[in-house]
């Protein structure tokens, strides 16, 4: 009579059928009375000082309902929590620091009125010197874009005497890598409604990661009390990161509270590509030794990462940086330096993996030149020195989860050896004309789940008035299947199928703060605290049930629409009967749950970088044409240790988009301030780019997540750009150390190496 299990079982997703017939309603498919629409003045300019605005004839249009500048902004003009220094709208006086700085706000009642409007605004601007490369802004004599210095923030890990290590090895490489801007890129561009509720509340829905730190920065911008303040996370196409940028949320607000009226605002493409964050490029400096026997040595990096014009939480960068930066290894002493630093590129800001996918490419091609410079195989090398649990790790402590890293690596050597065997049994390899070449690639990865900071998190459960029950989060899905995996776990903790699972999900009015959904958090940190709150009412349901039907409560179990007995199962009562018992007696039919891990780390010991991590590994195969340096990844083999797979359908599907987006990364997308403008000039990998992928999940359990699970979807990304590098880099025989490896760059490093 039990429910049978749902953990691990590839059930499917809870918005699926809305998804596939068109049902899902988006920000752009909802309508109101009276809507009106909202634009945006953005500076044209990469660095400029606003000198003056002049709105008079744009406020006097026809359609036009107002304009909006800095001085509209009742309460604090700007998010500093977020971003430091970056204002709601630019005031007069002020510099612009990015071409899209928003400068004003038009709201009018159709969109060629609005457009018109901004047309009509006179902005007077003088144009400063501007950069776009963090080389330059540190140096002497540098035109400073912040009057504290162009450095934002900084970090460093540091232990052991790293020069004693590196000398007295045998090895040592030294070496310089870069990575790129990314563009996000999601299907749905950047699109906000706000309205007034039937309550009176200032209502704004928007994709985003946490609903309730848009409700606070909302509040302090409009000078309002939180609880006037109401934001709903709909469906969203797409984030990996993008939607945790708080301005069109802000905007939208602010447009809200003076027309009075509905408003919608929505990016064009071209404007999401000039405003919107992007991933940040690095510049990498590694030193890294190894004995001649293979084991690792002494660690010096340092990351400079480029935060672009605003901060957009390039402040928390450093952290992560070096966090990723020695991976899961075994070193005997590490000194790792991160900063961000401002330029007049675009904002960066969160892009899946936030901070780490740079450093992981350039640790693992670093170790991919180290094995060849020691004439080791390179999976060998990460072997002899994987990290395992309970030792230090490169951050100078031990990391307090499972870490699968050994498993994985041992996983996938079968995988990576055949590989090997194509590539030495492929005929065109020997021939002497080099048309093409194959070549393979490994690249092992670990990533920080979860943040440092906020670590308790708060779910609640309810036995609904007909007998199903209902679960209240905030952990928004857009896109990556958290009302999926949080429905499955709630239907295991309670013992009912997830079809009586109700998920009320997002909504600062109706759920509880869960905390921000970034860095694969949703599953371990809010599934604990769903899964507390549905073992509570569990608990309560079957204390009611038991005086009812005259049972011990362990023994009473939940199947269906009914509780009954374990042993009886004829004996029972319905769930529906429970909950009128509850209001009978005057017992909340809702409870709380939370999941707090501040007692794994007490304050006094407490590291900065919570010791968390997943781990995996990816091996790339690919022919590499010799004449004009086109790549063509053939074949991709990913081993991931997940912990528990909640979901295993869906978790096969973040790894499979992950490793197309790091594709992307490895090989095409690069944007070029000043010069990408949409998806014409910006070459993303579409399913045509898509190599033969094999997933193989490897599950060593946590120790504290639910059903033994731990985090994936940022993760999934960062070993595949390296793989793919070094993969390139073998066959053509020389080495890449530059995103993305271009046709044009690959045929430089050929062509040098013919010379």
């Amino acid at each position: 009579m039990a429910t049978p299990a749902v953990i691990g079982g590839s059930l499917l997703r809870a918005d699926a059928v809305a998804k596939v017939t068109g049902q899902a309603r988006y920000v752009e498919d909802m309508t109101l009375p009276g809507l009106l629409h909202g634009r945006v003045l953005r500076s044209p300019h990469h660095h400029a000082r606003l000198l003056g605005l002049d709105t008079g004839q744009a406020a006097a249009l026809p359609g036009v309902v107002c304009v909006l500048t800095a001085a509209d902004v009742p309460g604090l003009n700007g998010f500093p929590e977020y971003s430091r220094d970056e204002p709601v709208l630019a005031p007069v006086g002020d510099t612009t620091r990015m071409r899209g700085a928003p400068v004003a706000l038009v709201v009018a009642a159709t969109p060629a009125q609005a457009h018109l409007a901004l047309d009509a605004i006179r902005a007077e601007y003088e144009l400063l010197p501007h950069t776009f490369e963090a080389a330059e802004s540190l140096r002497d004599g540098a035109l400073s874009i912040y009057p504290d210095g162009n450095v934002l923030t900084s970090a460093l890990v540091a232990y052991g005497d790293v020069e004693a290590a590196l000398s007295g090895s045998d090895v040592v490489i030294e070496t310089e890598y870069r990575t790129a801007y990314q563009e996000h890129a999601a299907l749905e561009r950047e699109a906000v409604l706000g309205y007034f509720d039937e309550a009176g509340r200032l209502t704004v829905v928007g994709g985003t990661h946490e609903p309730h730190w848009q409700q606070q920065y909302i509040a302090a911008v409009l000078d309002l009390d939180p609880a006037q303040v109401r934001v709903i996370a709909p469906p969203t196409g797409g984030s990996f990161g993008g939607r945790q940028d708080p301005w069109p949320l802000i905007a939208t607000a602010l447009m809200v509270y003076h027309a009075r009226r509905p408003v919608r605002l929505a990016y064009s493409r071209h404007e999401s590509f000039d405003a919107s964050p992007k991933r940040h490029p690095y510049g990498l400096h590694y030193r890294a030794g190894a004995t001649r026997a293979g084991q690792l040595t002494g660690l010096q990096v340092q990351i400079t990462a480029n935060t672009g014009g605003y901060d957009a939480h390039g402040q928390y960068l450093p952290g992560y940086a070096v966090t990723a930066s020695g991976g899961a290894y075994r070193w005997t002493a590490v000194q790792s330096k991160a900063q961000t630093v401002y330029t007049n590129g675009p904002k960066s800001g969160q892009f899946r993996g936030f901070g780490s996918p740079q450093p992981t490419f350039a640790l693992e091609c670093a170790l991919d030149e180290l094995a060849q410079r020691l004439e080791l195989d390179p999976l060998d090398l990460r072997q002899r020195n994987a990290l395992g649990s309970g030792q230090i790790s490169s951050l100078g402590y031990p990391v307090v989860e499972s870490l699968g890293y050994t498993e994985v690596l041992t996983t996938i050597r079968p995988h990576y050896q055949k590989m090997l065997a194509a590539a030495r049994a492929a005929a065109f390899n020997a021939r002497s004309d080099r048309a093409l070449r194959q070549g393979v690639g490994l690249a092992g990865m670990w990533y920080r789940f979860g943040k440092s900071g906020s670590l308790r998190v708060e779910a609640h459960a309810e036995l609904a008035a007909d007998g199903h029950a209902v679960i209240y989060c905030a952990a928004a899905d857009y896109g990556q299947g958290t009302n999926t995996v949080l429905s499955q776990l709630a239907a295991e903790t309670l013992g009912l199928p997830r079809e009586r699972i109700e998920l009320v999900n997002a909504d600062t009015a109706l759920t509880p703060d869960s905390g921000i959904q970034g860095a694969s958090r949703s599953t371990y940190w809010v599934g604990n605290a769903v899964c507390n709150a549905a073992q509570v009412l569990k608990l309560d349901i079957q204390g009611i049930a038991a005086e009812l039907i005259d049972c011990p409560p362990d023994e009473l179990i939940l199947a269906g629409d009914r509780v009954a007995s374990r042993h009886e199962p004829g004996r029972s009562i319905p769930l529906q009967e429970v909950a009128q018992e509850f209001d009978r007696i005057g017992k909340s039919r809702r409870v709380r749950g939370t999941f707090d891990p501040s007692p794994l780390f007490p304050a006094e010991t407490r590291p900065e970088y919570v010791p968390m991590f997943v781990t995996g590994a990816q091996a790339a195969q690919v022919l590499v044409d010799m004449y004009t340096g086109a790549v063509d990844v053939t074949r991709i083999v990913a081993v991931h240790d997940v912990g528990r797979a909640i979901n295993p359908l869906d978790a096969r599907g973040q790894v499979e988009g992950a490793i197309l987006m790091g594709l992307g990364t490895a090989l095409l997308e690069e944007y070029i301030p000043g010069a990408s403008t949409g998806l014409s000039d910006y070459t993303l990998p579409t399913i045509q780019s898509a190599p033969d992928i094999e997933v193989v999940f490897v599950e060593v359990p946590s120790l504290h997540g639910p059903f033994g699970a731990k985090g994936l979807g940022e993760a999934a990304i960062l070993p595949t750009a390296p793989a793919i590098v070094n993969a390139i880099s073998r066959a053509i025989g020389t080495r890449i150390r530059e995103l993305p490896a271009t046709p044009e760059r690959v045929l430089a490093h050929v062509r040098a190496l013919e010379r």
